[in-house]
């Protein structure tokens, strides 16, 4: 074991410099030659590294690549970095930025990615902004296990998914269906080991507005599935009295996997194993309060479905969680979080073991909650909009998620969209970064 541990270490700390102990390699002045390890032991070994690590070291060697990107090690990878180590997949924020059409008709919209490590921290330290952007109207529709799943409705009358994995460069693009999603979702099916997108799709038809509920397994041969559960019907809301968010919050568990959005005053989840729709209620409010209520955000928090209420006459936030998912006796109050003129809506997105809350505004400015204390900080966060041609025009929107870093990609499927058109932005030649 301590053998094991020397040689991860060392693993770790040369690959960043390009000083990778392989076997077979000669030995250097400073190093000793590697024993010919068995198969079973490098896996182990490779095992305890970070996911982004291990992408650079994909391109060791032809065996080393197929190992890293085999579907199992990526099982086995994802497991470890829940159970045991969540540093081997790092968390981050992606915030999209939706930009206005320049004179060419052209539309450059972005995703900026942020370490949420680096912001908790050190928030005074500026953190420093990654963007990706494209040509297109990625919409997010949400994050599960390091992918980032999108609409790409770009012409307003047709869409089809895509998923991205940030760190790897995967992406992978559904077939096109006609229409465009009224609301969304995206998550993973524990009893079939897959990943869902979950979409109600309106389009005119003969007698006007249809709308029809469908189903996205991606998979090499899937295609779009319609469903008969409607929330419409659920529910008993017309809908043009129907309030519904666009994106879905996804939780998972070993119980259940759903996605959830709150539909007037309850949470509407779709069952991603059963493929069927159900309700419970929301937590219980002073009725003297509830129209002071400016908004309700869903999130997961610490492995339990949160909810946000903003209150507009007292200023301040309340968060709820749900103890055990269904139970609607369960929800119990977890923190409230005052902010003196700030009455814009708060996005919880994570909870650090020191219980310091990071949440997003809806112009993604970041802000840490620390629940034991009650203060409240603005982390420095370095934009670089003056060095970034895409960000130095006014912004229409912004939406933030928060994914780990993985090695994820679906039942092992290849990248298989040439019309992915993010790409990384490189900073200008003259961007100091401190």
């Amino acid at each position: 074991m301590t053998l094991l541990l020397v040689i991860t270490n060392d693993v770790e700390r040369n690959a960043s410099r390009g000083l990778l102990l392989l076997r077979g390699h000669t030995a250097t002045a400073r190093t000793s030659p590697l024993p010919d390890l068995p198969e079973e032991l490098i896996m182990e070994i490779l095992l305890r590294l970070p996911a982004r690590t291990l992408v650079s070291l994909r391109s060791v060697c032809t065996s080393w690549r197929n190992l890293i990107s085999s579907p199992d090690f990526t099982r086995k990878h994802l497991r470890r970095s829940c159970l045991r180590d969540p540093s081997l997949t790092p968390l981050r924020i992606a915030c999209y930025n939706s930009l206005p059409f320049r004179g060419d008709g052209v539309r450059y919209d972005s995703i900026g990615v942020v370490s949420v490590q680096s912001i908790i921290d050190n928030p005074s330290k500026p953190t420093k902004v990654d963007y990706f952007s494209g040509q297109h109207y990625y919409r997010i529709v949400g994050s599960c296990h390091g992918l980032l799943c999108f609409f790409d409705e770009h012409d307003y009358q047709n869409t089809h998914g895509i998923l991205w994995n940030p760190c790897t460069g995967f992406t992978f693009q559904s077939p096109q269906i006609s229409g465009q999603a009224f609301s969304s979702g995206f998550g993973y099916d524990h009893l079939s080991d897959s990943y869902k997108l979950f979409g109600i799709i309106r389009k005119k038809g003969p007698s006007g507005v249809e709308y029809s509920t469908r189903i996205y397994t991606f998979g090499s041969t899937s295609s779009w599935r319609r469903i008969d559960d409607s929330p419409f019907g659920l529910l008993g809301i017309p809908t043009n009295h129907f309030c519904m968010a666009e994106k879905g919050v996804f939780f998972g568990s070993s119980r259940a996997c759903t996605i959830n959005w709150i539909v007037n005053h309850v949470v509407l989840y779709f069952d991603l194993g059963k493929e069927t729709l159900a309700h419970f209620t929301l937590p219980d409010t002073d009725s003297s309060d509830y129209l002071w209520i400016q908004c309700k955000k869903l999130c997961v928090l610490r492995n339990c479905l949160s909810v946000c209420y903003g209150y507009l006459r007292t200023q301040h936030s309340i968060v709820w969680q749900m103890k055990e998912y269904g139970d609607a006796q369960s929800w119990t109050k977890l923190a409230m979080i005052s902010f003196h003129g700030l009455i814009s809506p708060l996005q919880p997105l994570y909870i650090s073991e020191t219980d310091v809350l990071l949440a997003v505004f809806p112009s993604c400015r970041i802000v840490l909650c620390n629940l034991n204390d009650g203060s409240v900080d603005f982390p420095v966060i370095d934009y670089g909009v003056e060095n970034n041609p895409y960000l130095s025009q006014s912004i229409y929107s912004r939406v933030a998620y928060i994914y780990h870093e993985s090695l994820v990609s679906p039942n092992g499927l290849q990248s298989n969209s040439s019309k992915m058109l993010l790409r990384f932005i490189k900073p200008k030649p003259n961007l100091i970064v401190s």
